[in-house]
């Protein structure tokens, strides 16, 4: 009996056994191709692509500043509306009623007064009409604030894109680098077997492709970081790519930079922006200047009187009233006042000036930049064919033995620092070439052209 119920149980517990065996290989059968789709679906969808005029975009529509801007304007297109309000009259009702503790034959036990009036208030000077102009002056003032915000945000993103085309350019270099180091490398290792050279020679070609090796990771990570800068700016997933453009190296440009200053002051929003505030502070002036002219009061209105009991016998009123103030003495408040906004448009006046000195030296540094580095990038490409050639003669003269180390690494790092300069050239041309068409305050309208003439790309579309 005993060995009938141990047999039982072993059964049971065998059965069950099985049953969790089963179960798990089901989680594994459903769990294990599950996730193997999910990676190979992820590693099969490429990254986004962005082009420049998808950055373009997405910071117009993302950019917290920009938004600000648009703010303040709306803000003062409100004022205008609170401005003219002002000089519409108001329209109000009003209803007393009074009830008196001791009624007598003089004195009725409670009255009632109910009406409507219609009040208009103003300066003899108009002050009024004033405050309306200054409030439209404010809204072209905020209009030019914002094309200078975006103006300003559309650069940072040009910088930024070129940033990561250049360090791609570097990249490009460094991994360049290596594949010649390592070329070298087994050349020197042959004729180290044939006895040609010695032990050191290998040494130091390891010692500079360690090198090489060292600057290529500080460019990927200089890559990685330019790549990432743009990501956070703009809210885009990290793992993207962009669209590398030719950049322009013979743009025409003019023998003298005077055209371009003179553009610039009358196109530039910064400065049509204090040209504004310039006029904004002389109408201050006037409003303040408005508080010695009197001010006229009128009202007109409806009003019904009734007592309990009643002792009148008109009801009902229509009245009109007329007042005149004059404020003949406030202790220096007003004169006060007044001077400090005549201080204010001095100031307004003298930020105008500064900024005009600012903004012909930017013109006069983009422009002399682009200039002295078309000259450069000509005769940088000169130097990187003749250390081109020269590196791949040294190469073959050394695997002959007519050449020692030293000339084949001096002639590489040659080469190499002629790739540098010449990407550095031709990045430091690129910024100076919308530098100065942000520094003529034509850049906003320029990106504009181009994004009305080039439709959006598919990555650009759904990130908008």
């Amino acid at each position: 009996m005993k060995a009938f119920q141990k047999a039982v149980m072993t059964g049971k517990r065998i059965q069950k056994g099985i049953f969790i065996l089963f179960v798990f290989l089901i989680i594994i059968f459903f769990t294990i191709p599950a996730g193997l789709n999910a990676a190979e679906i992820a590693g099969s969808v490429p990254p986004a692509v962005f082009s420049l005029n998808d950055f373009y975009r997405l910071v117009l529509k993302r950019s917290e500043s920009i938004k600000i801007a648009r703010n303040h304007l709306s803000v003062a297109e409100q004022d205008v509306d609170r401005a003219f309000s002002v000089l519409l009259p108001s329209l109000s009702a009003y209803g007393d009623y009074i009830r008196y503790e001791n009624e007598s034959r003089i004195q009725p036990k409670s009255g009632r007064e109910i009406g409507v009036k219609l009040q208009q208030q103003f300066a003899v000077n108009g002050r009024e009409l004033i405050i309306l102009g200054a409030a439209k002056d404010t809204i072209v003032q905020r209009g030019y604030d914002l094309d200078a915000v975006t103006e300003e945000n559309l650069f940072i993103v040009a910088t930024a894109y070129y940033d990561i085309v250049n360090k791609r350019k570097r990249l490009e270099i460094a991994k360049e680098n290596v594949r010649r180091l390592e070329v070298h490398k087994k050349a020197v290792a042959t004729r180290l077997r044939l006895e040609d050279v010695p032990k050191t020679a290998l040494l130091r070609t390891e010692a500079e492709l360690s090198g090489a090796r060292s600057d290529r990771v500080q460019a990927e990570n200089a890559l990685a970081l330019a790549y990432a800068n743009l990501s956070r700016m703009l809210e885009i997933p990290m793992e993207y790519d962009v669209v590398i453009a030719d950049l322009e190296e013979n743009f025409p440009i003019n023998d003298s930079m005077e055209p371009y200053i003179e553009t610039a002051y009358d196109r530039r929003p910064d400065i049509k922006s204090l040209e504004m505030a310039v006029k904004l502070a002389q109408d201050n002036v006037d409003i303040m200047k408005s508080e010695y002219w009197p001010t006229v009061s009128l009202e007109a209105g409806y009003k019904r009187q009734d007592t309990d009991p009643s002792f009148t016998t008109e009801k009902e009123n229509l009245y009109g009233a007329v007042s005149l103030n004059v404020l003949l003495f406030d202790w220096g408040y007003r004169s006060s006042s007044i001077s400090q906004e005549k201080l204010r448009q001095q100031n307004a006046a003298h930020q105008l000036r500064a900024k005009s000195k600012e903004v012909a030296l930017a013109v006069e540094r983009a422009y002399r930049t682009i200039t002295s580095t078309q000259s450069t990038i000509a005769a940088l490409k000169d130097k990187l064919r003749f250390s081109s050639a020269d590196y791949e003669a040294m190469s073959l003269q050394f695997e002959v033995g007519q050449a020692d180390i030293l000339d084949v690494l001096d002639s590489n790092t040659v080469l190499l620092n002629s790739e540098r300069e010449l990407s550095e050239a031709q990045f430091t041309l690129a910024l100076a070439r919308i530098g100065l068409e942000k520094a003529q305050g034509i850049f906003l309208n320029s990106v504009r052209r181009q994004l009305d003439g080039e439709g959006v790309s598919p990555a650009g579309d759904k990130y908008e």
